[in-house]
């Protein structure tokens, strides 16, 4: 068909006008949202305003879980929110917002912090969702409320400092110098820690794995349990772990005492059979089973020995890291590639999992959230389900503890299954399969200066040295 002119110019007054037409519809969509899209009224409580906008923003519509997802038999808007809903339960669940409005518990500390990040960015709820529903859009007015609701509960509720003009949000808080501890409970924790009379072949103890001389780790990719057996999983550090609040890849425990009656009944780890094993053989050293019953009357069990390795945790602590310095208002502590290695790390949304004291450990969250991570593996082994091992819900396949990054340079190998040798395959992988970046290499090793300065003091000595002092 041969193309005049006046075929031309009439079919350009044809897109002229569609596209005239859509901007008007846009324009008024725009207009009215703005009339519409106020902020709840002020005679409701906080509590009723925070859901109204949660509720509105369709925030449980893609983090809630398919009973609040009432789209996904629209056509064509129906799929393309159903791929925003699947993506946005992995990356977070508002489970623990819904159970705290109903039934008052507490909200995780790591959710309100991604929270956090996209009110103060306004990134949320996606263009698809804002345009089907007006009211979603979070206003300034709105943002401002939401803020305001989720510092004070943070204050409240996980202690955290208000934020200030001088002291803005910081995602990352410093580690504290110390911790309230019974120094007699401790003593009797560090030696059990360091005996391997704890295992059923009398060759391994805590210390073989998680040797505070080594940053708490052993930099196997898998460790040695008895009879020379292998784990399933690299080894997490027991620096700073008392500031988690689960323990395991899988995160299958809650507490550090059920971290260490998992441990020393764990068939590969320490090899016995029951607790019974473990008190038979401390009950002949007759020394140390006095030493022992002077802070515990009752003498040995799970409970008190497993309580004593708690106790000692409260020392594998590691301050005066430089970033700790930096956040506490020494802005000379880090250097500059430093500082935009952490600008970086926030803008990449690294801290909406790696946040907090221990900078990570306090949230379970899905490993390949925007690229497939175990697709480019050579196979999948059973610990790659990852929580999934835990609770059996399909949607906790290869969900597992985000680790904290506290003296991350030193406890190499990276990943539940130690795939990543040093920290630049580790920032370059978790930046395309979490966050879909493929980083430079001055971007990558920004980061990595920024890994450097979490790096804190060491001033767990052995037994044996201690003693001697």
């Amino acid at each position: 068909m041969k193309l005049t002119f006046n075929k031309v110019k009439k079919w350009l007054n044809i897109l002229w006008k569609i596209t005239g037409t859509a901007i008007f519809l846009i324009g008024i969509g725009i207009f009215i949202s703005r009339v519409i899209n106020i902020v709840p009224s002020a005679e409701l409580s906080k509590k009723e305003q925070v859901i109204s906008i949660l509720e509105e923003g369709g925030c449980f519509v893609c983090h809630g879980g398919p009973d609040y997802c009432t789209h996904l038999h629209w056509p064509v808007i129906g799929r393309m929110i159903s791929k925003n809903a699947e993506k946005g339960i992995r990356y977070a669940s508002a489970t623990s917002i819904l159970e705290h409005f109903h039934n008052n518990k507490i909200i995780d500390e790591a959710l309100l912090i991604k929270g956090q990040k996209v009110i103060a960015e306004r990134s949320m709820p996606p263009v698809i969702y804002r345009i089907i529903h007006w009211k979603s859009l979070i206003t300034k007015d709105k943002q401002r409320l939401l803020l305001r609701w989720i510092y004070e509960y943070m204050a409240s509720d996980h202690g955290w400092p208000m934020p200030t003009q001088e002291r803005p949000f910081e995602p990352v808080r410093p580690l504290p110098d110390s911790l309230p501890a019974d120094l007699a409970k401790v003593n009797l924790g560090r030696i059990l820690y360091h005996d391997p009379r704890l295992s059923a072949d009398s060759t391994v103890s805590c210390a073989t794995c998680h040797n505070p001389e080594t940053a708490g780790v052993d930099n196997l990719d898998y460790s040695v349990g008895t009879d020379g057996l292998l784990g399933m999983y690299s080894t997490l550090t027991t620096y700073n772990a008392v500031f988690h609040p689960f323990f395991f890849w899988d995160g299958r425990a809650s507490s550090l005492p059920q971290l260490s009656v998992l441990m020393l009944t764990d068939p590969v780890t320490m090899g016995n059979e029951s607790f019974v094993d473990v008190v038979q053989r401390l009950e002949a050293d007759l020394d140390f089973k006095s030493l022992f019953t002077g802070s515990y009357p009752e003498g040995y069990s799970a409970e008190s020995i497993s309580d004593a390795l708690a106790q000692y945790h409260k020392v594998l602590i590691t301050p005066d890291a430089p970033f700790d310095k930096y956040l506490q208002g020494d802005s000379d502590a880090i250097g500059p590639e430093a500082k935009k290695g952490y600008r970086l790390f926030k803008r990449l949304g690294c801290a909406s999992c790696h946040n907090s004291v221990g900078i990570g450990g306090n949230s379970i969250e899905y490993m390949g959230l925007s690229n497939d991570f175990f697709s480019v593996r050579d196979s999948i082994r059973l610990p790659d389900l990852g929580r999934y091992r835990v609770t059996a819900k399909r949607e906790d396949i290869h969900k597992f503890k985000v680790p904290g990054l506290r003296n991350i340079e030193l406890t190499y190998p990276y990943f539940h299954n130690a795939s990543a040798p040093d920290l630049k395959t580790a920032v370059e992988a978790m930046a395309f399969h979490q966050k879909n970046k493929q980083l430079n290499k001055r971007k990558v090793q920004q980061i990595i200066s920024f890994l450097h300065t979490l790096t804190g003091t060491f001033r767990e000595k052995s037994p044996a040295v201690s003693e001697g002092q």
